[in-house]
C-alpha cells in the first residue's frame, strides 16, 4: 500500500474560556486549516481552560470545530484533563460532526484512517501528576502506514532531574519509532526531535504575538517528514 502525501495542522493549549479572543484564537486555527486544505488537525489538549467555561463558549468552539474541513482530533490536557469534574462530561465534541474526533482514553487509543493511510495514536491526562507518563502505552510504529503520535506534557531531556507532572523523557522519544510526535503543554514553538522522529511542541494560538504559531506538517513519501512553523492572527 503506497503512503500517499498527507497534510496535517498541529496546535495546542488554545484554552477556549468566556471571552470572544479565545474563541478567535481557535477561528484562526480553522482559517489556516482552510487555507492549506489540511487532511488532519490535531490539537494536542488543553481546548479549554477548565470545566468551568460557560455555555456560550462551548457553542461558539462547537461552532468553530464544525467548520473545519478534514478530520479534527482532540485530546485532553491538564486543564481540560478527564477526571471527575472533566468539562467532557458536559461537552460532546462529535456534535460538531462526525469529523471531530475526541480521545479521551486514560489508556490511549489508535485511531486509523485508511484513505490517509494514517494511524494516529492519541493519548490525553486523567491526572497531572508525576506518576502520568503521557508515552505510556505506545506500541509501535507499523511500516505499512504514517504513523503518528498525539500527546500532552513536559519535556524532560536527559541528565535532567524533574519534579514535574506528566512527564516525557528524551529517550522515549527516540525509541517512538514514529513519523511524527505532535506535543502540548509548552506554549511556544519548541522542536524537541530526535534521530528518526519529528517531534515539536507548536505553541499555543492564544499566546498573541510571535508566540501565536501553529504547525503545518507534511507527510510526503518522496522527501519526509516537513514541519513549517506557521504565525497566526486573531482577526475576525
Amino acid at each position: 500500500m503506497a503512503l500517499p502525501v498527507v497534510r496535517m495542522l498541529h496546535t495546542s493549549d488554545i484554552h477556549i474560556w468566556d471571552s470572544e479572543q479565545s474563541v478567535r484564537a481557535l477561528r484562526s486555527v480553522v482559517q489556516v486549516a482552510d487555507e492549506h486544505d489540511v487532511d488532519v488537525t490535531l490539537i494536542a489538549g488543553d481546548l479549554f481552560d477548565s470545566a468551568r467555561v460557560g455555555d456560550v463558549a462551548v457553542k461558539a468552539t462547537l461552532d468553530e470545530l464544525s467548520r473545519f474541513g478534514g478530520r479534527v482530533i482532540v485530546i485532553p490536557g491538564n486543564h481540560d484533563c478527564v477526571d471527575e469534574r472533566s468539562i467532557y462530561h458536559r461537552v460532546n465534541l462529535s456534535d460538531a460532526g462526525d469529523h471531530v474526533f475526541f480521545v479521551g482514553n486514560p489508556d490511549g487509543e489508535e485511531l486509523v484512517f485508511e484513505d490517509l493511510v494514517l494511524k494516529i495514536w492519541a493519548r490525553g491526562i486523567e491526572n497531572h501528576d508525576p506518576e502520568h507518563q503521557p508515552l505510556a502505552g505506545y506500541k509501535g510504529a507499523d511500516s505499512s502506514y504514517w504513523n503518528v503520535v498525539l500527546t500532552h506534557g513536559h519535556y524532560v531531556p536527559l541528565g535532567e532531574n524533574s519534579e514535574r507532572s506528566s512527564q516525557i523523557q528524551q529517550d522515549e522519544i527516540a525509541q517512538l519509532g514514529c513519523h511524527y510526535l505532535a506535543l502540548g503543554h509548552w506554549h511556544h514553538f519548541v522542536d524537541v526531535s530526535e534521530p528518526g522522529v519529528k517531534a515539536f511542541y507548536s505553541g499555543s494560538p492564544s499566546a498573541g504575538g510571535p508566540g501565536a504559531t501553529v504547525n503545518l506538517v507534511t507527510l510526503d513519501p518522496e522527501t519526509g517528514v516537513d514541519v513549517e512553523r506557521r504565525p497566526i492572527g486573531q482577526e475576525g
